[in-house]
């Protein structure tokens, strides 16, 4: 057998993630998949953050294998949104609401959390099929500073970072899936 020297083979084509997807709030599936965020500029980023704890015991030189447990888990979605409507502006503060379109602060309580946000994309085998890759958030609020610059000849845009959160009910289920599409 020959080792090869690329990685690239007859599969690579269809297997690219590309194009920038779309986020949902309320996401539950493909047939129902919630309310669409709206456009974004700049691209959407997913990032898992799974902090693993090294169990150390006397006698080893390093790492053992099997002494290793999960410490802590941070998932986050950070989309750069085009699109600002009032609804938009409530999803970005969490707490907040609005009166005859006059939006206010307060306190943050569990009605403010999204059950679900997905980031709906697609890989290149599976092009013009029902079948995109899905990455999901549970138990979401919005996070960090809210900032809107509005600047002479461009377009403002917001930036939401979706941090998940364990369901108080579950502290052991990850919150967050991927579902890559089935052949």
């Amino acid at each position: 057998m020959t080792v090869a020297l690329h990685g690239v083979s007859a599969n690579t084509p269809d297997r690219i993630l590309i194009d920038a997807g779309a986020i949902y709030t309320g996401w539950t599936s493909v047939a129902s998949p919630g309310t669409l965020l709206g456009a974004c500029k700049g691209g959407t980023v997913f990032e898992l953050v799974r902090s693993l704890r090294v169990i150390e015991p006397d006698g080893a030189k390093g790492p053992v294998k099997g002494l290793r447990r999960v410490e802590s888990v941070g998932a986050k979605l950070t989309a750069n949104l085009l699109e600002i409507t009032e609804a938009n502006l409530l999803t970005a503060l969490p707490g907040a609401a609005a009166s005859s379109h006059v939006i206010t602060g307060a306190e943050v309580d569990d009605d403010d959390y999204i059950s679900t946000v997905a980031l709906v994309g697609t890989i290149t085998g599976f092009t013009g099929t029902s079948d995109p890759i899905i990455i999901t958030l549970s138990n979401c609020l919005v996070d960090g500073p809210f900032t809107l610059n509005m600047n002479p000849k461009d377009e403002a845009v917001i930036q939401l970072v979706f941090t998940a959160h364990y369901a108080d009910s579950d502290l052991t289920t990850e919150p967050w899936t991927i579902v890559y599409p089935s052949a």
